[in-house]
């Protein structure tokens, strides 16, 4: 069978790592890419190292109903419009890169983000995180998971799974450049992302990235997780994620070697993700597919320490939207993702 996609926001950096790896995939017979601001221009005038020999169209000249698989890469409050217009033309599966059906309550997407534009279609979603929630099955939507939460899940899933009596999660997370999206701001100037690291999510004395929700009700999935600390900092790296995650507990802490253990039992049959015991960095993991685990014992405080690095741009968004598209409709899961592996 030979795929029929369409990629929505395609100029931005998640959207034009969708167009790079899309072009490539033995599946994908047809490939179109919408952006309102750069219609009418060759994708590989805005990106040159893209081989996608077609242009930018308005999202309005893609026909939706003949689309097998549509990925929208617009921002959050953005996309759920565009889903919800893609599914009443036929698109077949709707990948979702924004947060907008990422949260399972509309209460608690509107406390985070504003009024949803298409709450009807809340409960629809499969979250798209298979290594701990499985492939989608028979759904129409795939809320693709943001980066930061990738890789605290992925940390997290299997201790909670396992381990009573957490009593506190406190996750500090960095990331590249990339992961603010294309679109300028103050803070991503070079001038001021260079040679500096910048801690964001945290307002009025409070932590309160929208991420935070995502984490927690998503782990509380797999057990009893307390209320967790996140936060988020800049640096000055153009792509790449790096979480250092303390976990306390109210009694026996686990040893890292067990750790270890517990995420060969999970992810041993999974291709994109791996643990070790030596600290992962973020070159490890740039320009792959690949989240890479670790973990450590403060014995002197008590405390599990995990680790986790992951690209913020592919298993952070893109590759894990591919690899979502894949296991969706019964592929290998790494299938045109191979040589990201």
């Amino acid at each position: 069978m030979s795929l029929s996609v369409g990629v929505y926001g395609g100029s931005g950096y998640a959207g034009s790592e969708l167009v790079r790896l899309l072009s490539a995939h033995p599946k994908v017979g047809s490939l179109s890419v919408a952006s309102r601001g750069y219609a009418g221009r060759a994708v590989t005038e805005v990106y040159p190292h893209l081989v996608y020999g077609g242009e930018y169209v308005l999202p309005e000249r893609i026909d939706a109903s003949g689309l097998d698989v549509a990925f929208v890469a617009y921002g959050h409050r953005e996309s759920a419009e565009t889903v919800r217009e893609l599914l009443e033309a036929g698109a077949g599966l709707v990948v979702d890169l924004s947060a907008d059906f990422r949260l399972p309550e509309v209460g608690m997407y509107e406390e985070w983000y504003g009024a949803h534009p298409a709450p009807e279609l809340f409960g629809e979603a499969h979250y798209g995180l298979p290594e701990v929630f499985g492939a989608a099955q028979g759904r129409r939507i795939i809320a693709n998971p943001g980066c930061y939460p990738t890789a605290a899940l992925l940390a997290l899933a299997p201790v909670v799974r396992r381990a009573g009596g957490i009593s506190s999660v406190t996750i500090n997370a960095l990331s590249g450049v990339s992961g603010a999206g294309a679109k300028p701001a103050v803070k991503t100037h070079f001038v001021s992302a260079n040679e500096n690291a910048n801690a964001y999510g945290v307002s009025d004395g409070e932590t309160n990235h929208r991420h935070t929700p995502e984490i927690e009700t998503m782990l509380r999935r797999v057990g009893e997780c307390p209320a967790v600390t996140f936060v988020p900092h800049l640096i000055p790296a153009t792509r790449g994620e790096f979480e250092t995650i303390t976990v306390e507990f109210e009694g026996e802490v686990p040893d890292a070697r067990e750790v270890l253990g517990w995420y060969a039992e999970d992810y041993g049959g999974w291709r994109f993700v791996e643990a070790r015991e030596n600290v992962p960095q973020l070159a490890h993991v740039a320009n792959t597919n690949r989240a890479r685990l670790s973990a450590a014992n403060d014995r002197r405080a008590g405390k599990l320490v995990l680790f986790a690095a992951l690209d913020n741009l592919l298993k952070g968004a893109s590759g894990a939207a591919v690899q979502n598209m894949n296991l969706a409709l019964g592929y290998a899961e790494d299938l045109g993702l191979e040589w990201l592996a």
